[in-house]
């Protein structure tokens, strides 16, 4: 196969570490900022209603859209409805601080929303403030948590409290507190390139993020080679007592070590994207299939294609693709007209197609408007040719995938993929450059996870000292974490939510959807304005 950007082909081989991205993220393009003009007559009510529906649609640009115009209307209930509705869908498109100058105006404004407003006030602020935190150090920060302490009503106050002390003892402490963290990695044997770049991302971060909240970091490092010597390595971590273990890499390597923890609160930030192996304080590291469907099927959805199918090869991997991408269809509305798996190791998949498609369909007639293919780059080009033949063509079929796809190789020509689209982890060009600098070769793919999980693990540090909470409930928090390579939120049930690029197949690879570093906020349980109680957003 050929060689990918930063991915060696050890690295393409190994079916674990299919969710893996390299793209260049591009610059988000400015979000609309209201104007100071004088108030304007516009429908209200209607209005209001239509952006109502796209919030809860999740069609963030459609809100804005909707609400733009509403924003300096005449009457003030309007006026306030809509500067709240425009900052809710800025903030789900991380233009969070667009969405607190937005929220300026209605703070003014005689609006019937009170408490909301204080409360997505607050919470703008204080993401913010975990933004420029993470990003531009304390003196950026300290101006948001400042706009959050003037506010009468204060939510999230947990959240501040870790902030502010995040900001008091930033980068100004000898340590005091050491978190210790085994580490198991293939550093020998078929996988030793990638487990050893997963282990400088790591010591990059302790050099950009350890000693910030006077704490410490220490790592205590164990070779799993190619994966016979896990359990022996996770049992010598349990005896030398740390506090929480990153790795190891295979999912049989993660049962182990589950096993050898047995009893013990230690958490394990496991780097398998196998979810059977999650839960019971093993937490997915790496990013899952689940997740690359769910966005995929949401990017079908945002087009308007509401009919749609799944083809696949019969893999563990393509089952937890198909079960997400389904579910998250049915969640948002949408109709899942056929499934159909394939052998993987065929070249012949027609009758999988037909079982699609129907004997006698034509592009014109198919039951459905956009596909997913959960197979590998490698295998594309023929499914493609396959899916041609029986009348599955681009004009017709928004074809989806995930990170499997992330190879050069689907950029030519003759693959016949020009217009598909997958998700994907982004590629995080700084931290690429930092790598190359410190160790003379470019990272492989998971190297930012490490360097993402060193950041996570500073964090944690500082918050057990300040808190003295277990490390398994710190790692838990409901805003989750900032990550180069795309947010963290990690679930009770070891599952964890993770920022992708949606990204386009052309002449070149077209990040259609810049992952978020951040975990937007949370948005109102209830969006619907009520009318008869005077426009209130209900609650």
């Amino acid at each position: 196969m050929t060689r990918s950007i930063a991915l060696s082909p050890t690295l393409l081989a190994t079916t674990f570490l299919v969710s893996l991205g390299f793209f260049s993220q591009p610059a988000v393009a400015q979000a609309p900022v209201v104007g100071a003009s004088q108030p304007v007559m516009a429908s209200g009510t209607g209005g209001l209603e239509a952006g109502a529906l796209a919030l809860r649609e999740r069609r963030w640009l459609a809100a804005i859209e909707t609400y733009k115009p509403l924003v300096n209307n005449a009457d003030s209930v309007v006026r306030g409805q809509s500067r709240y509705g425009l900052a809710l869908a800025l903030s789900q498109l991380g233009e969070d601080e667009e969405a607190f100058k937005v929220l300026d105006g209605t703070l003014r404004d005689a609006t019937p929303l009170g408490q909301a407003v204080g409360d997505l006030r607050g919470r703008l602020a204080l993401q913010l403030a975990e933004r420029f935190l993470a990003e531009k150090g304390t003196a950026t920060a300290n101006p948001w948590l400042n706009s959050y302490e003037r506010l009468t009503d204060q939510p999230d106050r947990s959240r501040y409290e870790r902030l502010r002390a995040a900001y008091d003892t930033f980068q100004g402490q000898q340590a005091s507190m050491v978190l210790r963290v085994g580490v198991i990695l293939p550093l020998s044997g078929q996988l030793g390139e990638v487990g050893t770049s997963i282990l400088h991302g790591l010591q990059l971060g302790l050099r950009e993020f350890d000693g910030r909240r006077g704490t410490r970091l220490e790592l205590i490092v164990q070779d799993s080679g190619d994966g016979a010597q896990t359990a022996t390595a996770a049992k010598a971590l349990r005896e030398q007592g740390v506090d929480i273990v990153v790795g190891p890499l295979l999912a049989n390597g993660v049962g182990d070590t589950a096993e050898a923890f047995d009893g013990s609160n230690t958490p394990i930030l496991a780097l398998s994207n196998d979810k059977s192996v999650m839960g019971h304080g093993v937490y997915a590291l790496n990013y899952l299939p689940s997740e690359q469907a769910r966005l995929a099927a949401r990017a079908a959805i945002r087009q308007g294609n509401r009919k749609l199918a799944v083809l696949a090869p019969s893999t563990d991997y393509s089952t937890e693709a198909l079960e997400a991408f389904a579910d998250e269809g049915r969640r948002e509305g949408a109709t899942v007209t056929g499934t159909a798996y394939f052998d993987p190791n065929a070249t012949d998949i027609g009758a999988s197609i037909r079982q699609l498609t129907g004997a006698s369909a034509t592009s014109s007639t198919l039951p459905f408007n956009a596909l997913l293919v959960p197979a590998p780059a490698s295998k594309m080009p023929l499914i493609k040719a396959q899916l041609s033949y029986y009348g599955v063509n681009n004009a017709t079929v928004m074809l989806l995938g995930t990170g499997l796809w992330q190879n050069n190789d689907l950029l030519r020509t003759n693959s016949g993929m020009r217009g598909a689209v997958f998700a994907a982890a982004p590629k995080v060009q700084r931290f690429e450059q930092s790598y190359k600098a410190s160790f003379g070769e470019d990272a492989t793919a998971l190297a930012v996870t490490g360097y993402d999980a060193a950041r996570i693990l500073a964090d944690i540090a500082g918050e057990k000292q300040r808190t003295g909470k277990p490390v398994g409930e710190l790692l838990t928090r409901p805003e989750g974490y900032y990550g180069s390579g795309g947010y963290f939120r990690f679930g009770s049930n070891g599952l964890t939510e993770r920022g992708l690029d949606v990204v386009s197949i052309g002449t070149q690879f077209e990040v259609k959807k810049p992952a978020l570093n951040l975990l937007p906020l949370t948005l109102p349980t209830d969006l619907r304005p009520d009318g008869a109680a005077g426009w209130r957003w209900q609650r």
